[in-house]
């Protein structure tokens, strides 16, 4: 009898379609569909089998997006597209799987599904891969996966990745942009020989390709850690830069990285822990994100190149090359240029030198022929009427006559030969100028009395301006004659007759004016350039009708100079007549004595002032502060011209007494900023400083100050000021 033997139940049977396909095929075929919304794969739609078939068995990275919930399929080489994502989105739906970037995809299946097919190159996503959203780019087709119906019941995705690519296109490109850029720069600045359009050209084409809202250059003392702007580009609408400003206010570090031949670079100022105490600094120059790259030399920073943006940037790698790619190449053409002006100004002062030598040589001779001829003019009368005297008999008369000739002859010689005596004294500073108060129209008037002859003699329309209120100044009565009879002697001998010669007097600031201005022949560009040199003169006739040694305007200038003051002169050309003008520092009346002038000194001014005085001497500032109060007067003191403009906005003081030499903002800049605020816009301005020069009192006054008082301060006169300003 057999007995009969079961055979085990066979294995289930595979479906072809899920053959193959490495990695992920596997995983689809170890997955257990049965209990999924999908079902067994052998009950799958034939259009989805056909397809993923293709998909496994293909080395391009594809995928399926199939049905309502867009279930994924995927092959291996899409899997390392993924990279962290696999194998943990596959079979879960499209939403979940670009979930960080579904805004960007879900237009595209929804146009995909209507039937047509989506198709573009070189796209940029950022898609999670491991822990980075790094950006990406591809080149992708979403196909329609059509069913026995005729109906899209998915999508099929074929894609490359090009991001190696398109960042080689991209680098290449930028390469090209750079070089070109480097050329253009070298161009440039190959035909410049000023520095500062070297750096205006450097500071403009940087700011250009770089589209950065400002660029500019400092020089930077280290000792002081101050900073100091010599050239800038940006907006129009970008608050001013100061002159100067201390790095420490915009974060201490910025020197020590400097030093170590970093760049400062800071993204956004308020979240960088470096410069997030100083933000408000930075937003008020308009800056949201800078730059800083240095210029080393012997191992320490000298100058830096500055990029600003009014927002917040993410500075890049190129931004920062090509930045210190600019500062060498400025630097280096800097250098180039500055040689070159040294060479030129060497040769040039070589041809000067030579010139001067020659032209001095000339004058001398000139001079030597004139004073002999000047000398003769005397002699020949003196000469005759001696051997007049010698040989005949006179009546008492024509004797009488015969000595006038003579003495007025002598006493011409004796006025040439002390304007000689007179001239190498005053050069060598020999003379002691007996200084006293005096009142400048009584010394005009005595100038206009001496010249009056002369004017008479000639014809001319003499006038006289004074003020009615006195002018004084500290000076030697009889010198301060003299230069301006000589001025005005001057003005006649250059006059034809019947012309006009006039001299006025006017107050400016601190410094009485003296105007002598004629209608006379006039000066050359050239003989104005040295009117006050020795023995500088016109080109005369042989009738000599001016006369004189060319000694008068020399000496008018050293008299000046001796008194503090200066003399200039200015003429419009030949023909055109010519303005002679005498500035003197104005001095206060000597007090008068006895116990009436105690009182006097004594009394307080009418009103109490608003006083702001500024000044980063703070002993200075303290005792010019504690003088004002005593006075009577409301005093604020500052150190610093930045917070000097907001305290003004808040005092509104009627007189404003600043140092020049402000390190943060120098005292004729904070003058000028002064001048536009409302709240100080009418107040008095005085400028207290060491710089006394006339060309520091005319650089103050084109500032907007009103008075420029020169340290030491001459109290007496200032405080005889306030008392004016108050009364």
């Amino acid at each position: 009898m057999m007995t009969n033997v079961s055979s085990p139940p066979a294995a289930p049977r595979r479906p072809a379609f899920l053959d193959g396909g490495g990695e992920c095929g596997e995983r689809l075929r170890n997955f257990d569909w049965a209990g999924s919304r999908m079902g067994p794969p052998e009950s799958w739609p034939p259009c989805l089998q056909t397809v993923l078939r293709t998909v496994l068995a293909s080395r391009f990275p594809m995928a399926i997006h199939w049905g309502s919930e867009l279930l994924t399929f995927y092959n291996d080489a899409f899997a390392q597209v993924l990279g962290s994502k696999h194998p943990g989105h596959l079979g879960r739906p499209a939403k979940d799987w670009w979930r960080e970037m579904w805004d960007q995809m879900a237009p595209i299946v929804e146009h995909v599904l209507t039937g047509e097919t989506y198709y573009v190159e070189n796209a940029s996503y950022a898609p999670e891969r491991g822990h980075s959203h790094r950006e990406t780019y591809f080149t992708h087709c979403h196909s329609p996966i059509w069913n026995e119906d005729n109906q899209v019941e998915g999508v099929l995705l074929v894609l490359t990745e090009s991001t190696r690519e398109v960042l080689a296109e991209r680098a290449f490109v930028a390469l090209n942009r750079r070089q070109a850029f480097q050329l253009d720069m070298a161009d440039c600045l190959r035909g410049m020989s000023a520095v500062t359009d070297i750096t205006a050209a450097a500071t403009e084409l940087l700011g250009n390709y770089l589209h950065v809202s400002r660029v500019f250059y400092t020089e930077i003392n280290e000792a002081s850690r101050t900073a100091f702007v010599q050239g800038q580009w940006g907006a129009a609408d970008l608050p001013l830069l100061p002159g100067s400003a201390r790095l420490d206010d915009y974060s201490p570090e910025i020197i020590g990285i400097l030093n170590e031949g970093k760049a400062f670079v800071v993204n956004d100022v308020r979240t960088d822990r470096r410069t997030q105490a100083y933000a408000e600094a930075y937003l008020a120059l308009g800056t949201g994100a800078i730059v800083v790259v240095p210029l080393l030399q012997d191992g320490r920073v000298t100058c830096a190149l500055n990029l600003s943006h009014r927002a917040p940037r993410a500075w890049s790698r190129e931004d920062i090359a090509i930045t210190q790619d600019v500062v060498q190449r400025t630097w280096e053409a800097v250098e180039r240029a500055r040689a070159v002006a040294a060479l030129r100004s060497e040769h040039e002062h070589s041809k000067r030198a030579q010139t001067a030598l020659r032209d001095a040589d000339k004058r001398k001779d000139e001079f030597l022929a004139m004073l002999a001829h000047e000398l003769r003019n005397p002699l020949a009368p003196i000469g005759t009427a001696a051997e007049l005297l010698r040989h005949f008999q006179f009546d008492e008369a024509t004797v009488k006559r015969t000595s006038e000739v003579i003495s007025r002859q002598v006493k011409h010689m004796t006025g040439l030969i002390d304007d000689l005596l007179d001239v190498s004294r005053v050069t060598r500073g020999m003379v002691t100028l007996q200084k006293e108060t005096l009142d400048l129209r009584d010394v005009l008037g005595y100038a206009a009395e001496q010249a009056r002859p002369l004017m008479e003699a000639r014809r001319h329309r003499f006038a006289v301006q004074l003020p009615e209120e006195a002018i004084h100044v500290l000076g030697d009565k009889k010198r301060l004659v003299q230069v301006i009879a000589n001025l005005l002697n001057n003005a006649a001998k250059y006059t034809p007759e019947d012309g006009f010669v006039e001299l006025r007097l006017s107050l400016r600031g601190d410094s009485a004016t003296v105007t002598v201005r004629d209608n006379g022949v006039g000066m050359l560009p050239e003989l104005l350039a040295r009117a006050f040199e020795l023995f500088a003169q016109d080109e005369r006739t042989l009738d000599r009708s001016q006369g004189g040694m060319g000694l008068g305007l020399a000496l008018v200038q050293r008299l000046a100079e001796a008194h503090h003051g200066s003399v200039a002169a200015h003429s419009d050309g030949i023909g055109k007549g010519s303005t002679f003008i005498l500035r003197l520092p104005v001095a206060q009346p000597q007090a008068p004595s006895g116990p009436d002038a105690a009182g006097a000194a004594a009394a307080p001014a009418t009103r109490s002032l608003r006083l702001l005085v500024v000044d980063d001497n703070v002993d200075a500032a303290e005792t010019l502060g504690m003088l004002m109060a005593e006075a009577g007067h409301q005093v604020t003191v500052e150190h610093s011209s930045r917070i000097a403009l907001d305290r003004a906005r808040e005092i509104r003081p009627d007189i404003c007494l600043l140092d020049i030499g402000l390190p943060d903002i120098d005292g004729n800049e904070l003058a000028r900023r002064l001048r536009l605020q409302p709240e100080t816009a009418g107040a008095v301005l005085i400028a207290v400083t060491g710089y006394g020069q006339e060309r520091d009192r005319n650089e103050s006054y084109a500032a907007g100050f009103d008075y420029h008082f020169v340290k030491p301060v001459d109290m007496p006169r200032l405080q005889a000021l306030m008392a004016r300003i108050a009364g």
